[in-house]
């Protein structure tokens, strides 16, 4: 798989599909965030690598496999160019990092919330 497509493919969850990560892998993206700031944003097959290999730990390297496939045949064959066409990845660790940053936090305040729904359910 291309570095580049892992991580558009995993951006794109953050930012669209953070329901992914439940139940459990959400819990575990400060650590991803922690061992991506470790790598240099020329670095993209080292990011990658770190994405896949913490997809498959949480049981999402299928699901990655797939999205990177679509992202893949969205950039061999992308028709009439989009907003929403790949830009190209700059600033690659921050981006990351920020993203997984705010997504973890979204996850958090969900949880929270459907947390005191079910307090508020039992009263």
């Amino acid at each position: 798989m291309e570095p580049d497509k892992i991580i558009y493919a995993f951006l794109q969850w953050l930012h669209e599909n953070p329901s992914i990560f439940m139940p459990t892998a959400w819990q575990d993206l400060p650590k991803l965030k922690a061992e991506i700031a470790e790598s240099a944003d020329d670095e993209l097959f080292p990011i990658a690598m770190t994405i896949s290999k913490w997809c498959a730990i949480h049981t999402l390297g299928e699901e990655l496999k797939i999205a990177v496939a679509k992202c893949k045949k969205e950039i061999d064959d992308p028709g009439e160019p989009t907003p929403t066409t790949m830009q190209p990845l700059t600033n690659i660790t921050q981006i990351l990092r920020t993203s997984i940053e705010d997504s973890y936090k979204k996850l958090q305040e969900s949880a929270a919330d459907n947390q005191s729904d079910t307090t508020n359910d039992s009263k």
